[in-house]
């Protein structure tokens, strides 16, 4: 992790903390970035919020390009390559930016990073900033004033990370690719809680398998609704 972040910082990615080593209790300590923390999901309702969200996340990917894992250490996900595409965070949310004035100013947790597609970093955003959740739960937990337009947020999304307009195709590519992160999310999830790594382990305890299969079957039941407003 702290390899990635040396990397992100050295291409220019300011918001990436720079690792400053291990206290003497056994800490990590890292840059101070001031800002207002997460959960900051009032910050990414207003197409202005969900943009400045989308142009950092294609900064961290442009600022990973060329990472290669050190031989003696492995990614969280152990299935990701040594050496893909680009570093990808694997928690990009808004719960963990830091946030001033309405645009984010640091992005925080690496511990899911991992080298790959960039499209699948894409998704998981996408997943909780469309969002792929019931409009009861987006209005009362997520700060939504209404039902979200899902269709017209992954086109804002994408425009703003991409430089290029998204067509249909690209939506529905997209809409697929957040079914296959939940499901990435889903399995790696289990394997760490399996590990006893928390806070996955205390998840299963709790019952987060039934949350999962809500959020997919949610996908699946809605997916033509989504595709018919893009």
């Amino acid at each position: 992790m702290h390899a990635a972040l040396r990397h992100l910082r050295a291409a220019g990615l300011v918001e990436a903390p720079l690792p400053l080593g291990v206290d003497e209790q056994g800490r990590e300590v890292l840059e101070w970035i001031p800002g207002d923390p997460g959960p900051g999901w009032a910050n990414v309702v207003p197409h202005s919020g969900l943009e400045a969200m989308a142009r950092l996340l294609r900064r961290v990917h442009d600022a990973g390009r060329g990472f290669v894992l050190p031989e003696s250490m492995t990614w969280a996900d152990l299935e990701a390559p040594r050496s893909g595409e680009v570093i990808c965070h694997g928690d990009f949310g808004p719960w963990n930016l830091a946030w001033r004035d309405g645009s984010p100013v640091g992005v925080f947790d690496w511990d899911l990073a991992y080298t790959g597609d960039p499209i699948d970093d894409v998704a998981y955003a996408l997943d909780y900033v469309a969002p792929f959740r019931t409009d009861e739960l987006a209005m009362e937990w997520l700060a939504y004033p209404g039902p979200p337009d899902r269709a017209a947020r992954i086109r804002v999304f994408w425009a703003a990370y991409s430089g290029s307009q998204a067509t249909p195709e690209i939506v529905e590519g997209l809409v697929d690719a957040v079914l296959a992160r939940q499901r990435r999310t889903r399995a790696l999830a289990t394997r760490l809680a399996e590990e006893g790594i928390e806070p996955q382990a205390t998840w299963l305890r709790e019952g987060r398998e039934r949350v999962w299969d809500e959020q997919e079957e949610w996908v699946l039941a809605n997916r033509a609704a989504i595709l018919a407003g893009a």
